[in-house]
């Protein structure tokens, strides 16, 4: 089968074991995308804007789906001498890029998505996978109130709690896992991938991180294509922004302005823009686009799970904007924050490795922070291992919320809260839910600042995915060149003070792209808090919002108490974490509206098209 490219965005696709009479939901123009060694169908789907490499060996086949800049040839090369599925994943396993692989050999096949959700990979009891979890959910399954009750925590729901779905009997593979199907019909998890140890200096990894960002940026631009890009002025955007420039043919840049009322924003977008001549720069205003909370509204069923960030009708907007010059794909600078900064706990792990050093970090994170003594003590003295935090969390649910001034420092995560509008019946779902985790958790790597800097990775990549299903709409493809497993590794190699500091911004970055791009693009040492353009939204369209608590399907599941909810919605919005709750809620909310409305997405379970019959 040769490589394809076809327009738009996200496509949908089932991976298949080695075995006659298999089922599978099925989308309209869907076809076999690869073949197991027996004939039998492998992959089955629709592609739109991903790519599709496949490779057959005398041992078994290889598929790559979604941005891999490799060919069959050095594909084919990596595979010499591989036997089994253990060894063709092995040589699989470090191709660079963001993608699902999938590996048939000896009538096992092995499945993995990213390491930071960007492509994740869902699977059910029927051995079957696929890359969304509705598509494995159509026809029989249904929804899981305590995994929907858990998508009300904030700031968010911890691991391993984050691989549960919202659907009974679909689970999501980690991004540092493979799945194995059987051609008896099991499903089983293995892992693949470590994280790596975080000793290398910036000067060590300055040099590769430059090299894994221009061919992020570079490969997914192919020869002649029109791209767009975000373009905030930013220092997360700005250098993908060039970079995609020396390499389009034409490069839109799409700007933002008017967004807050001390927006610097505009000026070093177009200071950056100048760096960058014939780009075609293009500056919107926010009256001319929705408000931030328009997605709110709209319920058609895009996700296969409730958003996680804000739901920004916006996002769709741009990609229309996008489409409409000629662009089919759209890079962002989102996961920069996530990937080249260590989370400031840090400072934990630094002080018993280098107490000294860690001494001026220390003080350095707590002005800057606005730690009080006791919140620095806590974080420093902290010794409970990951489940025993995770118990204590379990017990603290309702307290109230941090203020929005002097937030604790993080822990093994952020402090987990649930709003004042969760039921009793709900709150003690989640409470138990987090405590039967607790008893078998094992952290994401050895020490809590790894551990936290892959949460915060993964919950970057999964907000980009969603993005991404948004904007697949409007026939764009919206890539996430930080968020790729070369870069996310580099970066996590990084020692964390040197990621990290108090008195630099993204000084890895810095150091990393100084040789590559214009100095005046990495000058810039401030950040536009969003803020103010969410509370505005919050506050004009307050009735609309309240309006989403009639008849509410939350308080129907007797998740949520409605009137509750109503008068938060009505309330005035104070700086702090309640809005962040508000809107998490109120994804939930429109998220099943969509999804119980009676026109299903795609059809139900079918034989597969080119394969065997019932």
């Amino acid at each position: 089968m040769p490589d394809t490219h076809e327009p738009g965005g996200e496509g949908e696709f089932v991976v298949l074991p080695d075995c006659d009479g298999v089922r599978a939901p099925t989308a309209p123009g869907t076809e076999v995308l690869a073949t197991h060694p027996s004939g039998r169908p492998l992959v089955v789907g629709v592609l739109h804007g991903d790519r599709l490499l496949v490779s057959r060996t005398p041992t078994g086949t290889v598929a790559v789906l979604g941005f891999c800049p490799v060919d069959r040839r050095l594909l084919e090369s990596r595979l010499a001498g591989a036997r089994t599925p253990s060894d063709m994943q092995r040589a699989a396993s470090s191709l660079p890029g963001s993608h699902h692989v999938v590996v048939s050999a000896g009538g096992t096949v092995r499945a993995w998505g990213t390491l930071a959700h960007t492509r994740r990979l869902f699977y059910d009891a029927r051995a079957l996978a696929s890359n969304r979890a509705d598509t494995l959910a159509v026809g029989a399954t249904a929804l899981d109130e305590t995994a929907l009750a858990l998508r009300l925590l904030l700031p968010g729901v911890p691991h391993p709690l984050s691989e549960t779905t919202v659907w009974q009997g679909v689970r999501s593979l980690p991004g540092d896992h493979f799945l194995e199907l059987t051609p008896d019909g099991r499903a089983r998890t293995g892992r693949r991938w470590s994280p790596p140890r975080p000793e290398s200096t910036r000067a060590q990894t300055a040099v590769l991180l430059r090299e894994a960002l221009r061919t992020a940026v570079h490969a997914r631009v192919e020869t002649g294509a029109v791209v767009s890009c975000d373009l905030s002025g930013g220092l997360d955007s700005t250098p993908v922004a060039y970079l995609a420039w020396q390499r389009a043919t034409r490069l839109v840049a799409l700007t933002l302005t008017g967004l807050t009322s001390e927006d610097d924003d505009t000026g070093a977008a177009v200071r950056a823009a100048g760096h960058m001549p014939g780009a075609d720069h293009r500056l919107i205003g926010a009256g001319g686009l929705p408000h931030a909370l328009e997605g709110l509204f709209d319920n058609r069923p895009r996700h296969d799970e409730p958003f996680q960030g804000l739901q920004s009708a916006r996002f769709l907007e741009l990609a229309r904007l996008a489409r409409s010059a000629g662009s089919r794909l759209h890079l962002t600078g989102h996961g920069g924050d996530e990937v080249l900064t260590a989370p400031p706990s840090y400072v934990h792990t630094l002080i018993r490795q280098h107490p000294w050093s860690a001494l001026n970090h220390l003080y350095g994170q707590r002005g800057l922070r606005r730690w009080s003594v006791r919140q620095t003590w806590r974080m420093v003295s902290d010794r409970r291992p990951y489940g025993a935090w995770l118990a204590h969390s379990a017990r603290h649910l309702r307290s109230p919320m941090p203020g929005q001034w002097r937030v604790p420092p993080p822990l093994w995560h952020q402090t987990l809260r649930l709003p004042p509008w969760i039921t009793a019946q709900a709150a003690q779902a989640v409470a138990d839910a987090l405590t039967d985790a607790a008893r078998r958790a094992r952290p994401l790597a050895e020490t809590r600042t790894q551990h936290l800097a892959l949460e915060n990775i993964r919950t970057s990549g999964r907000i980009a995915r969603l993005v991404n299903q948004l904007t697949a709409e409007a026939g764009v493809q919206t890539a996430t060149p930080y968020l790729d497993d070369r870069v996310v590794e580099i970066c996590l190699a990084t020692r964390p003070e040197e990621r990290s500091s108090p008195w630099e911004f993204k000084p890895l970055l810095r150091e990393a792209l100084e040789p590559a791009v214009p100095r005046g693009m990495l000058q810039r040492s401030t950040k536009n808090d969003m803020a103010e353009d969410v509370h505005t939204a919050l506050r004009g369209q307050r009735h609309r919002l309240a309006a989403l608590c009639d008849d509410s399907l939350l308080a129907g599941m007797g998740l949520i108490d409605a009137g509750e909810l109503r008068q938060a919605c009505l309330a005035p919005q104070r700086p702090g974490p309640l809005p962040a709750a508000l809107i998490l809620t109120l994804n939930c909310e429109s998220w099943l509206r969509g999804r119980l409305s009676p026109t299903p997405r795609i059809a139900a379970g079918g034989t597969v098209p080119g394969g065997p019959g019932p």
